[in-house]
């Protein structure tokens, strides 16, 4: 294999998001005009969803019931912001939001809980000032939330969930499990497990390939990358297994290069150019 040539763009990723209480159902209630998330600043292909209607999100589109949602395109992004101005989260490309809850309670405290399919989300939220406020990234994987932390999330196709921390502490749960991810480091949930034990946070970005072959108009190729990480090759999401090991089959383009991305959990990004022999 060979690399062309390489391109790093690095993205800081904040998140600060409520810890994990169960809550009396009798004691919530959804007040619709004081919860809302926001579009704001969508770029490319941004698709708004409100019950079976979908449309081009706009700047000022409101999210406000269960089951609204965005879902951005290749090279497409958008920005939530949370209402009362407590944060936002900046949607990525390829990437599914949801709303599962937006409920305030008898005391003021305000729950939400929003679904990643695909894709990362990156959060910047100032700190609660109820203590039983909470905000939860849920995957088809687990959950992961905490109070007071900086972190980034990514979401496989597959449902492989990655999370890592830069500050406080990340609470990844599933399965009837919870691992806690403190500062300085990162795991996975694959659908159907606990999460994994923590390990130390690198921001690997290398592409590893082992076999990079042409035949019959078709490329194929091996290879691995941190099993946090999301890999994109000739623009479309591709799944890795635990060890971030991948074996896929493309259509070969006429000039032989093949774009392949490298994102992790926080956001940094590696470009490659494959060249096909």
């Amino acid at each position: 294999m060979k690399t062309l040539w390489t391109c790093n763009l690095t993205f800081i990723v904040v998140g600060l998001v409520s810890t994990f209480r169960a809550s009396n159902a009798n004691e919530l209630v959804q007040i619709k005009p004081s919860r809302w998330l926001e579009v704001r600043h969508p770029i490319g292909q941004v698709v708004y969803s409100h019950g079976r209607k979908s449309q081009p999100a706009r700047n000022g589109m409101r999210l406000t019931t269960i089951g609204d949602a965005i879902n951005t395109k290749q090279n497409s992004s958008a920005v939530l912001a949370i209402d009362i101005g407590s944060g936002f989260i900046n949607v990525s490309e390829n990437t599914s939001v949801n709303i599962q809850k937006l409920l305030t309670g008898k005391n003021g405290e305000r729950i939400t809980q929003l679904e990643v399919k695909s894709g990362q989300v990156r959060l910047q939220i100032r700190k609660f000032t109820h203590v039983a406020s909470q905000l939860e990234i849920r995957t088809p994987a687990g959950i992961a939330g905490v109070r007071g932390t900086m972190f980034g999330v990514n979401v496989q196709h597959s449902g492989k969930m990655s999370v890592a921390t830069l500050k406080g502490n990340v609470a990844t749960s599933a399965q009837g499990q919870t691992v806690m991810v403190k500062a300085g480091f990162e795991n996975i949930t694959i659908p159907g497990e606990p999460p994994s034990t923590p390990v130390p946070l690198e921001e690997n970005t290398d592409l590893d390939i082992h076999q990079l072959t042409a035949h019959a108009g078709q490329a194929r190729i091996i290879g691995s990358i941190a099993p946090v990480n999301l890999l994109v090759i000739a623009k479309q999401p591709q799944n890795t297994d635990r060890n971030g090991k991948f074996d896929l089959t493309i259509p070969l383009v006429a000039n032989h290069r093949i774009e392949a991305v490298v994102v992790t959990p926080l956001g940094k990004k590696q470009i490659y150019e494959l060249a096909i022999p």
